[in-house]
C-alpha cells in the first residue's frame, strides 16, 4: 500500500490505507448486503422450484441438482455486488486490491499454498477425528456423492473449482481480510478471516461440524489469507483455493476419500 499524507496506518495495523477507507458503518452495511445475497437468491430459487414441482424431496438426487442451480443463482449476484462495492469501500483501485495478472512467483506461492492448505486441513481433520472418534462429511462432499450423471458432475466441478473460489476469495480475503487489516494487525486479520471462513463452511450443518469441519477449514482459511498477505494478488488466491478444491473433488471421486 502507498504511504503519503493521506495514507496512514491505524494505531494497530501496520498497513496504510486511505483515511476514509473501510469506514465501519459502510463496511458493515456492505457486509450485510453480501450476507443477504449469499442467502436470498438461492433460497428464492429453491422455493420457486418446490412450488412448480421441480424439487421432489422423495428423490434426494433430484434435489441435489437443484441445490447446485441455486448456488449458481447465488454466486452470480454476490460476485457482481462485491466486485462493484469493494473499490468504493476500500478507496483504492482494483489493481491495488489484487486484481491484476499474477507473476510467476505469485503463482508459485499460490501452488505452495495449495500444498500447505491440503496438509493443514487433512492433518487437523484426521487429528480431530482421532480425538473425538467422530467423523462428519462436509456438506459439499455429501452433495457431491448424490450426483451421478456426467453433466451433474461437470456442473459440480465448475462450481467447486471455478465459481466458489472466485466468489469466496472476493468475500473472505479481498473484503474481510482487508477490512480487518484497516484496524488490526496482519496476524489478527489472518486469524479472524480464517475463523469466519471455517465457521461459514460448517454453518447450517450438524453442530459437531463446527469442530470436525470448521476447525480444519479455519486453518485452511488462514493459509489462504497468508497467501493474499504475501502476494496481494487475487488470482494467486484463486489458484490456491481452486487447486485445493480440485484435489478434494478428485480424491472423493477417484479414491473415495471421506
Amino acid at each position: 500500500m502507498r504511504n503519503n499524507s493521506t495514507w496512514a496506518p491505524s494505531a494497530l495495523s501496520p498497513i496504510a490505507w486511505p483515511d476514509n477507507a473501510w469506514n465501519v458503518p459502510l463496511s458493515l452495511l456492505v457486509g450485510a448486503g453480501a450476507i443477504f445475497l449469499a442467502i436470498a437468491p438461492g433460497l428464492v430459487y429453491l422455493i420457486f422450484a418446490a412450488a412448480v414441482g421441480a424439487v421432489d424431496m422423495r428423490h434426494p438426487d433430484a434435489s441435489a441438482v437443484q441445490v447446485l442451480v441455486a448456488q449458481v443463482a447465488t454466486y452470480g449476484p454476490l460476485g457482481a455486488y462485491l466486485a462493484l462495492m469493494l473499490p468504493r469501500i476500500a478507496r483504492v483501485s482494483y489493481r491495488e486490491l489484487g486484481f491484476r495478472a499474477p507473476t510467476a512467483s505469485e503463482i508459485g506461492i499460490g501452488l505452495a499454498g495449495t500444498a500447505a492448505m491440503w496438509l493443514a486441513v487433512s492433518a487437523s481433520g484426521s487429528a480431530i477425528e482421532a480425538l473425538t472418534h467422530h467423523h462428519d462429511t462436509e456438506t459439499a462432499v455429501a452433495l457431491m456423492q448424490q450426483l451421478h450423471s456426467p453433466g451433474e458432475r461437470v456442473l459440480f466441478f465448475s462450481i467447486a473449482c471455478v465459481l466458489a473460489p472466485m466468489i469466496e476469495e472476493l468475500a473472505f480475503r479481498v473484503y474481510l481480510y482487508n477490512a480487518l487489516t484497516r484496524y488490526a494487525s496482519v496476524p489478527a486479520a489472518i486469524a479472524g478471516s480464517g475463523l469466519v471462513f471455517g465457521v461459514v463452511h460448517a454453518f447450517g450443518a450438524a453442530t459437531s461440524q463446527l469442530l470436525t469441519v470448521g476447525v480444519p477449514l479455519a486453518l485452511g482459511g488462514m493459509i489462504l489469507a497468508y497467501v493474499y498477505a504475501r502476494t496481494r494478488c487475487y488470482w494467486a488466491n484463486v489458484t490456491t483455493h481452486a487447486c485445493f478444491n480440485a484435489i478434494s473433488v478428485v480424491a472423493v471421486y477417484v479414491f473415495h476419500a471421506k
